[in-house]
């Protein structure tokens, strides 16, 4: 399975750990069960892990509908965390674009090269709340 969901925290964080050729049908899915009413309620954090994807195929217009679908879950949420490990120049452009059209939401967000560096922000970012 190209993405992996992992929570942590007694729910209160989950990680997408993304292998191999990532589709927007899997981001999809994986959104879907992060985002059900009962999960919602639990969830402070995500963090999005690119370190081991080969390919990420998903167009302009699946990651505006994603940003959307975060911005929604956002609004029913106070401090609501997504960091994103993009290692390279293509899931970190990606990434981007996703930061660009929900930066106009209660979203707080952060980019990284690296899991650790997005983990240090993310409990920085909770220690403030």
């Amino acid at each position: 399975m190209p993405i992996e969901l992992q929570y942590r925290d007694a729910g209160s964080g989950v990680v997408f750990v993304c292998t191999g050729v990532v589709t927007a049908a899997e981001f999809s899915r994986a959104n879907e069960e992060i985002y059900s009413a009962e999960s919602l309620e639990r969830l402070q954090y995500q963090l999005i892990d690119f370190t081991a994807t080969e390919h990420v195929d998903i167009s302009l217009e699946e990651i505006r509908e994603f940003a959307q679908v975060d911005m929604t879950a956002a609004s029913q949420r106070q401090n609501f965390i997504i960091a994103v490990a993009g290692p390279d120049d293509l899931t970190f452009g990606i990434s981007r674009m996703w930061q660009a059209f929900a930066s106009d939401s209660e979203i707080r967000s952060g980019l990284f090269r690296s899991v650790p560096d997005a983990e240090r922000w993310i409990k920085e970012v909770l220690q403030e709340a």
